[in-house]
């Protein structure tokens, strides 16, 4: 008898006289959460050489920025100490202000890469093995490199530098002053595919994506197409086969950029439609002031009751919700013991990248850590998190919370349910009475 009443958890109903399990409410809530390493971000732009420029913080709210940091001073030689110096005090004040980095350093701000990047290829091999090592220091809070330094506004097109070799060249000497601390950002799908033809899972891992032109064109403004442009040997393709690609490849990696209105004399993508793209590339990230004509667009549409722009915005990165919880009889022998199942999904466009814990945590304190890593949830899927668990007696009704903290820091990972606690959120009420004879050890 007590099976079936056990197995009655899933509805909230007493299972036991011991034991009683009332599931909470797991309603979505209507709005994005504010997690580290996803959504919108402000572009930040220095000049290396230029080292008294102001330090400054222009949205509160958001997690990401991107510094584009200009080393075109320096096309003739080395990055001198006092920029050097300069480029760490910068980062060292968003570290302050618990911002996550994206960087970007670039010869030109622009438009014109051919006019401002070295004329040697050694001196861009020099200033990578410089800016490695600062780069490395603060690899903690940086969740991307975005580029090789060349290029029209460091974007790796309109440079001398994108011949079969020097792409090749600068990519691996870039990669090796990262020394893996963090991942470099490559412009083309077809680049990815072109460097990382010999290279095995793990190493892949250090290789994402960036789009600034995303919906400006047919072709994303040159990041899709069918012929090779200034990189000969890659092999692009058409739109809608390098999304297709993305879908697979770019789960679990860190991508993102820049969406932009049509320039190509074509009607803008709605939200509703643009959302079934940033699905298939998994975008962590998204410029939240570039373009303005297309994010006012987004802004005065509807999806599902939200504007078009926060329908967006609460999906970029990962987007956890509890669904369901299931309690189930972990054996005959010791009736106490029980198998929690806990059904949650993904409803971001992308994953988490950093490791993460997770807890039952109850209302009195009691932590169960649960064997789960959160970085496999991958968006759009369904996960479910089996565990046996033997619950703290609780002679009064004891709230159950499920709990994620990002290891290195502690910080709590949030839910995106309703009713949540300090990040926790809540998986119902729960109360457990014993005679004095039958208290399980």
């Amino acid at each position: 008898m007590w099976k079936e009443k056990l197995k009655s958890l899933l509805r909230g109903q007493q299972t036991t006289d011991n034991f009683t399990f009332c599931l909470a409410d797991f309603a979505e809530c209507s709005m994005a959460v504010r997690n580290p390493g996803c959504g919108w971000y402000h572009l930040y732009t220095f000049d290396a050489a230029k080292t008294d420029e102001p330090l400054y913080v222009t949205c509160e709210d958001e997690e990401l920025v991107l510094l584009r940091i200009g080393i075109g001073a320096f096309a003739s030689g080395a990055i001198p100490q006092e920029s050097m110096e300069w480029i760490r005090k910068i980062l060292v004040f968003f570290r302050g202000k618990k911002r996550g980095m994206i960087l970007r350093f670039a010869y030109d701000l622009e438009g014109k890469g051919l006019e401002h990047e070295p004329g040697s290829i050694k001196t861009v091999q020099e200033h990578m093995r410089q800016l490695g090592g600062v780069i490395r220091e603060f690899s903690e809070v940086i969740y991307a490199v975005q580029g090789i330094l060349i290029g029209n506004w460091g974007e790796m097109h309109g440079s001398r530098y994108l011949t079969p070799g020097g792409f090749q060249t600068l990519t691996h000497t870039m990669l090796n002053a990262l020394d893996g601390t963090c991942p470099l950002a490559v412009r083309r799908p077809s680049q990815w595919r072109e460097l990382t033809k010999d290279w095995n899972e793990e190493e892949k891992e250090h290789l994402n994506l960036y789009n600034d032109g995303i919906f400006g064109s047919e072709t994303d403004l040159g990041t899709y197409g069918t012929f090779a442009m200034e990189t000969p040997g890659q092999e692009p393709q058409s739109r809608e086969a390098e999304l297709a690609w993305q879908n697979t490849a770019m789960r679990g990696h860190f991508c993102g950029g820049e969406a932009v209105q049509s320039v190509d004399g074509k009607q803008n993508i709605s939200a509703a439609e643009a959302i079934k793209d940033l699905e298939k590339m998994h975008v962590s990230y998204l410029n939240s002031t570039y373009d303005l004509r297309l994010l006012e667009q987004w802004k005065r549409e509807n999806v599902d009751g939200i504007s078009g722009t926060d329908a967006i915005g609460k999906r970029l990165g990962y987007r956890f919700v509890v669904e369901n919880v299931e309690m189930h009889p972990a054996g005959e022998k010791d009736v106490w013991k029980t198998q929690v199942e806990i059904t949650l999904k993904n409803r971001g466009f992308a994953e988490l990248t950093e490791e993460t814990d997770c807890y039952l945590e109850t209302e009195s304190g009691e932590k169960i850590q649960i064997a789960a890593d959160p970085r496999s949830w991958n968006s759009g899927e369904k996960t479910i998190l089996r565990q046996t668990v033997k619950l703290p007696a609780a002679p009064e009704q004891q709230r159950l919370f499920l709990a994620l903290y990002r290891r290195r820091d502690q910080r709590p990972i949030l839910f995106a349910n309703q009713e949540t606690e300090s990040g926790r959120v809540l998986l119902g009420t729960y109360h457990i009475s014993f005679s004095s004879s039958k208290v399980p050890s």
